[in-house]
């Protein structure tokens, strides 16, 4: 994670070294604390679109662009919400124009949600839980393994106001100590609707492990992907693997040589 933002104020990132000439004291932040928020989104499609890297460094963008406000609540939903003073968003963190950063950054990113103090959910078209599932956040390639793989997460709106305060139907919640205390209740909660839109059960969500291999290629095939090559690169961490990223490779390439890692791990 070579980048990542300070929640309070967003106008700074981290080096490879995760140090920053402004702010020295950020390589002893990040080494001693290393809590950080990660986002788990869409992106826009509308234009301009989401602020990259390289918009941010050049300042190819407006305070008043969609990508910007996004990533000022975040920022702000981070450090208000979950007292978190680091964040990371795939949109402007990664410098897509470094193909070994952005090699790293794929192969990386299961883990990266894994490791982060809070995943923040942020689905954009929905606005009360009974709409969750008719999000398009939940037929994307790339967020399931946002779903699965973060230890806490937390769902927001699209005017980033929490689905449910302190709701213990959020990821944070979740225990099999606890699974047998859920009823079911009139109106529909976060975990029903997220079981309605991805058919996974309490059990998966709460550990993957419990997730037979050809149940994961199952979830996969719903989903949806921009790049081709990304139905197969977006599976990596799910299943434990790495792969080397080589866009233009094809779908069915791609796809065959995750199968052969899957494989070949499963044998050692």
């Amino acid at each position: 994670m070579r980048k990542i933002w300070k929640t309070k104020y967003p106008t700074w990132e981290l080096s490879d070294k995760f140090s920053i000439s402004q702010f020295p004291e950020a390589d002893n932040l990040v080494k001693n604390v290393a809590a950080y928020a990660i986002l788990s989104h869409t992106w826009l499609r509308s234009n301009p679109g989401e602020i990259t890297y390289s918009d941010w460094i050049n300042q190819r963008f407006n305070f008043n662009d969609s990508g910007y406000q996004k990533l000022t609540k975040f920022c702000q939903t981070a450090f208000a919400d979950h007292d978190i003073s680091l964040g990371w968003m795939d949109t402007i963190c990664i410098n897509k124009d470094s193909s070994s950063e952005l090699d790293e950054s794929i192969r990386s990113m299961y883990k990266w949600y894994q490791s982060s103090k809070i995943c923040v959910v942020y689905l954009a078209e929905a606005l009360k839980i009974p709409e969750i599932h008719q999000d398009p956040w939940f037929i994307r390639g790339w967020t399931l393994q946002e779903l699965l793989a973060p230890k806490v997460a937390k769902f927001y709106n699209r005017n980033w106001v929490k689905f449910e305060a302190d709701s213990r139907n959020d990821k944070p919640y979740w225990s099999r100590n606890s699974l047998k205390k859920f009823t079911k209740v009139d109106s529909p909660t976060i975990m029903d609707q997220i079981q309605h839109a991805t058919t996974i059960s309490k059990n998966e969500l709460l550990d993957i492990s419990y997730m037979p291999f050809s149940r994961r290629m199952e979830l996969a095939a719903k989903r949806k992907v921009t790049r081709e090559e990304d139905m197969a690169y977006s599976l990596m961490g799910i299943f434990n693997v790495s792969i080397a990223i080589a866009y233009g490779e094809g779908s069915v390439r791609a796809f065959l040589r995750l199968l052969e890692a899957v494989l070949n791990s499963r044998q050692d």
